[in-house]
């Protein structure tokens, strides 16, 4: 049995929606249902996507975060290795910085380089005491006169010494005679600056007064 779906749509009243064939309400009904489908979809199905989308890039986040922490995890175990090696190092040095100058010591300990080199001493002079972070630094100039080796053998001597001296700005001057060599240098010892800002003393006896040399 065919039926004639060929109707004026003018003759379509929504009051009497009752009476309409079957066949345009059956369209309207699927018209009206792909029509809310599409809107929840949109509402409520397009709001979840949005979400998830936020989510995946929320966990490629984390887990690059998780990856970089797990790459920092992995070399904890050198970095607090070196760190106490580190540490070990600038106790050991600031073990060897005494708390006073002990510029006598030091003197003595120059004259017998100088005397067991065979040099003579031209001067030596003291410069002025100068703050240098955690310790205070003295600055002494040396001169003296000699042949060649002996003048290498005396600044090796000073750079051994027990307390710590550091050699700078080295001065050659040819002479004549037989010492025909005049060095000039630039000795500076340290001592530990107690009041500095910062200070770091490491534990033990170490921070006691070294020795001169024997």
């Amino acid at each position: 049995m065919n039926v004639d779906l060929s109707m004026d749509l003018a003759d379509l009243d929504l009051a009497e929606i009752g009476t309409w064939p079957g066949a345009v309400k059956a369209l309207c009904f699927g018209i009206l249902a792909m029509t809310v489908l599409a809107l929840g979809y949109l509402v409520v199905i397009g709001d979840k996507r949005a979400g998830l989308a936020a989510a995946e890039q929320r966990e490629a986040d984390l887990r690059h975060e998780f990856d970089e922490l797990a790459k920092t995890a992995s070399g904890l175990g050198l970095r607090r290795a070196g760190l106490g090696e580190a540490t070990a190092a600038l106790d050991e040095m600031l073990a060897r910085l005494p708390v006073e100058t002990e510029v006598p010591g030091l003197v003595e300990d120059i004259s017998r380089a100088v005397v067991a080199h065979d040099l003579v001493i031209d001067r030596i002079e003291l410069g002025s005491e100068r703050q240098a972070g955690f310790h205070r630094e003295l600055p002494i100039t040396i001169g003296v006169v000699g042949d060649y080796h002996d003048i290498g053998g005396f600044a090796a001597d000073i750079a051994g010494l027990p307390r710590l001296v550091t050699l700078h700005d080295f001065d050659l001057t040819p002479r004549t005679g037989p010492r025909d060599l005049g060095l000039t240098i630039e000795a500076r010892t340290y001592r530990y600056a107690e009041d500095a800002p910062g200070s770091h003393v490491p534990a033990g006896p170490s921070r006691q007064p070294m020795p001169p040399r024997t």
